[in-house]
């Protein structure tokens, strides 16, 4: 599995050469920008960054606050804000578009990399949900509608008898159907199959 990526973005040539390398020990790859635009330019970081450490003044091609579009186009990618002295109001911003922190010169390196570091497990845990999510959908779209039927009433709480008897079948045939929804979900207990599908309801929508 390839190994997280971190974006650094400052127009500023030494102070970005700085937070590259002083994020350069974590167990993260780190690539610095001189500002959305480059980043843009090169698809494959920007889908795959883990983390975006930026100048909190930077300007996208458009004028814009960089945050605004980064919102938008990078937004799996967790957001680091690093500034001079500034006005409360522009950390309140950053702040309400989703940022995870924002740091205030003069930076600690330590702090820097903790909350960098902090921000890489988050991802990779967003990461992995994101995956479970898809490979449950991805399952409960390859059972057939009786069986989905059947999936629905279990995880409603129903009996094999009540199920039995709201499908108009036997107890025998809920529980072939209910095997073969275990198997074609993977799971391996009831109680881990009704999580599953609670969660990917509750987050896809479904």
């Amino acid at each position: 599995m390839a190994r997280p990526l971190v974006c650094v973005l400052d127009d500023d040539v030494a102070m970005r050469r700085a937070l590259c390398q002083a994020l350069s020990v974590l167990d993260a790859d780190v690539r610095g920008f001189a500002g959305l635009a480059p980043l843009l330019q090169e698809r494959e970081s920007l889908e795959r960054a883990a983390c975006i450490v930026l100048k909190a003044s930077l300007r996208g091609p458009d004028g814009q606050p960089v945050q605004d579009s980064l919102s938008t186009i990078a937004h799996r990618a967790f957001r680091i804000f690093v500034s001079g002295p500034c006005e409360v109001a522009d950390a309140v911003r950053a702040m309400r578009g989703g940022a995870l922190d924002f740091l205030v010169a003069p930076i600690e390196v330590g702090v820097l990399r903790l909350r960098v570091a902090e921000a890489l497990t988050r991802a990779a845990d967003a990461e992995a949900r994101r995956r479970r999510l898809q490979r449950i959908g991805d399952a409960l779209a390859a059972l057939t509608p009786r069986e989905r039927a059947v999936l629905d009433r279990v995880v409603a709480g129903a009996s094999n008898a009540e199920i039995a008897a709201g499908l108009g079948i036997s107890s025998k045939t809920v529980e072939q159907h209910r095997a073969r929804v275990m198997d074609k979900m993977r799971a391996g207990s009831l109680a881990e199959l009704v999580a599953w599908v609670t969660e990917w309801r509750l987050l896809s929508g479904g």
